[in-house]
């Protein structure tokens, strides 16, 4: 009886195990934020795109995976650079925001595939997931789950395209852009250009009073 009973407790204790597993695995897409308009990526003009975030994996650098979705009835283009990503809570004592450098990653039928630009087909949503940087080394890091919002603007095209070239610059003899083994020279060349010239973005709390 009693090895019966041991039996069976140790089967209602693994479905229940089963059960709770379930659940984690189907947080991501549970958890995701609802979907909000992209920032145009040209000043002035506006973008027909929605996007949402997923979840974060990583610290002070890591992958963000969004969704991108088209509600037109024609096609639009998608491109990530100058995208930035802001804490959910009290900025005054929110982890680093983060921002896309470099190419992105498409899901499709054999995989991913990397991107710097792609076009969303009328009524699809892609799966995209973009590398991220941290963007105020003044604070702390977030770490894997911290619950982000796209923010309402992008880093401003000149910034963007000099952090690009610098990270691009340095990424190279380490396996380029994409290449794990260049994450830290990417990091380094994104906190230079932006605390040589600070610039005030979405998200901004009292964190930010050291820097103006």
């Amino acid at each position: 009886m009693r090895t019966n009973a041991k039996a069976k407790t140790s089967y209602i204790f693994f479905t229940l195990c089963a059960a709770g597993l379930g659940s984690v695995a189907s947080l991501p897409a549970a958890a995701a934020e609802r979907f909000h308009s992209l920032p145009a990526d040209k000043p002035g003009q506006s973008s027909e795109l929605l996007i949402r975030v997923v979840d974060y994996a990583g610290t002070s650098n890591g992958a963000i995976t969004v969704d991108v979705k088209n509600p037109t009835d024609k096609p639009q283009e998608f491109t990530a650079k100058g995208l930035y990503f802001v804490p959910q809570g009290n900025a005054d004592e929110a982890p680093q925001r983060v921002g896309a450098v470099g190419p992105f990653q498409q899901r499709g039928n054999g995989g991913f595939t990397r991107h710097d630009r792609i076009t969303v087909a009328p009524g699809a949503t892609e799966r995209l997931v973009l590398d991220v940087y941290c963007i105020d080394s003044h604070r702390s890091s977030p770490g894997s789950g911290t619950a982000f919002r796209v923010a309402r603007d992008r880093v401003p095209e000149k910034l963007t395209r000099a952090i690009d070239a610098d990270a691009a610059k340095s990424a190279a003899p380490l396996g380029g852009m994409s290449s794990p083994e260049a994450k830290g020279a990417i990091q380094s060349q994104v906190w230079k250009h932006r605390d040589a010239s600070w610039i005030k973005l979405d998200g901004e709390g009292r964190q930010e009073a050291v820097k103006h």
